[in-house]
């Protein structure tokens, strides 16, 4: 196949001269020679129109930018720099500037194709949208850099199947993958700036989301909501061995590192197996409320990850669902614990403080002691006699529904009573 330069064609890459019709021009005579390259020398191509072809598409085009992305691509007008639909295409080491006029880099259909090695700037609401008219399988999105801007790094809709997202760099304020349908590889990402969340699933089937590096989401890292138009699901989504760090920052500990939500009790997801990662946080101003939290989900492993530095404030698993494995997770989590002695005189009540720092003994007509802690959470309460006098605990605690274990202890022993700010025990 051909290969044809585009200032053959009369582009100049001066990036003041429009370059739209010759870059054109040469991806035309490469479409009529049954494919070609289009080849882009080091300069910075303005163009005033998008390259593409809508809905009609280009096959077996490949655009190619010289030495390392030092062929520009930029737009003077509110349209994405690349567009339309690509077949058995390749779109490799261009740098992709939208120019901050307020659209996309990328608003691509594609079909075993590749987009590769390509920095994006200046774009507006997504860096890529993948696949938001026309079905297509078997395309790689492979070692690009998507520079932070507003808007979702990479979207793709229900029609972007069988296909990987792989070895990128994204920064973005929305998601930096939204990811709806599958199968899908999601591997190998580092995934930062200051998104909401690194990855956003919008009901899937069959992804791989393996050895990922997530950082600084404002809310989940990894989060999944079932569509909620539907009875049920089974996602078949595998969460594989990911570093997930310095998240929850725009609300420190009302979030999960990774949320997995159904629609409700009645209407629920299944099919989760989440192995191997490493959740901490070490940034000031981050933190998670659990490592992992799955409402209403059923048929999901949770084993073999290590929550550390401040994984989680309330605890590793909230796990609400049937057939749930919960095994071999490891935490080196750290808190700062408060103490205070307290001496039962009469039963009562334990609460936090004003300045939540001690605990204090409140009420003489109580029978039980009450701390808060996270919902359904079992056997996290122990005793230790400091007094000689009868301390015991009546049972493990659950917690009630209305946030509070209880414990009946004796008149006048005395127990000690740790806090880490969000979760309370007795030692």
């Amino acid at each position: 196949m051909p290969v044809i330069d585009v200032m053959s064609h009369g582009a100049t890459g001066d990036g003041t001269t429009d370059d739209f019709a010759a870059v054109m021009s040469a991806i035309h005579q490469a479409v009529e020679s049954g494919g070609g390259t289009v080849f882009f020398p080091a300069g910075a191509y303005a163009l005033s129109d998008s390259i593409g072809n809508g809905s009609a598409g280009f096959a077996q085009v490949r655009l190619l930018g010289d030495g390392e992305r030092a062929a520009r691509l930029r737009v003077t007008a509110n349209v994405a720099p690349i567009s339309g639909l690509w077949r058995e295409s390749r779109i490799e080491n261009l740098k992709v500037d939208a120019n901050f006029r307020g659209s996309p880099g990328f608003d691509v259909d594609l079909d075993k194709s590749y987009i590769r090695h390509c920095w994006l700037d200046g774009w507006t609401d997504f860096g890529m949208r993948i696949n938001a008219d026309t079905d297509g399988l078997l395309n790689w999105i492979d070692d690009n850099f998507i520079e932070q801007c507003t808007g979702y790094g990479i979207y793709t809709t229900h029609h972007f199947y069988d296909s990987w997202i792989v070895n990128n760099n994204i920064g973005s304020s929305g998601p930096n993958l939204s990811i709806e349908a599958g199968p899908v590889r999601i591997i190998a990402n580092h995934l930062d700036g200051e998104p909401i969340h690194n990855i956003e699933l919008r009901g899937c089937k069959s992804l791989n989301i393996i050895g990922n590096i997530c950082e600084n989401a404002r809310r989940e890292a990894i989060v999944f909501r079932m569509p909620e138009w539907m009875e049920s699901d089974n996602e078949q989504v595998a969460i594989v061995g990911n570093n997930i760090t310095n998240g929850g920052k725009g609300a420190p500990n009302e979030y999960p590192a990774i949320g997995i939500y159904s629609v409700d009790a009645d209407h629920r997801t299944k099919g989760f197996n989440i192995t191997g990662n490493f959740i901490a946080n070490t940034d000031d101003g981050a933190g998670w409320s659990y490592a992992v939290d799955a409402q209403y989900v059923d048929d999901i492993a949770i084993s073999g990850n290590q929550w550390d530095n401040n994984g989680y404030s309330v605890a590793p698993v909230r796990a609400e669902g049937r057939n749930v494995g919960v095994a071999g997770n490891t935490s080196g989590n750290r808190a700062v614990s408060r103490r205070s002695v307290v001496t039962l005189s009469a039963p009562g009540t334990l609460e936090n403080s004003p300045d939540a720092e001690y605990v204090y003994l409140l009420g003489e007509g109580a029978s039980v002691v009450r701390l808060p802690t996270a919902v359904d959470n079992t056997s996290r309460y122990t005793v230790k006699n400091i007094s000689g006098s009868e301390a015991k605990i009546s049972a493990h605690a659950r917690q009630s529904v209305e946030g509070a274990a209880e414990f009946a202890l004796a008149g006048g022993a005395a127990v000690e009573v740790i806090s880490d700010g969000a979760n309370w025990w007795i030692l």
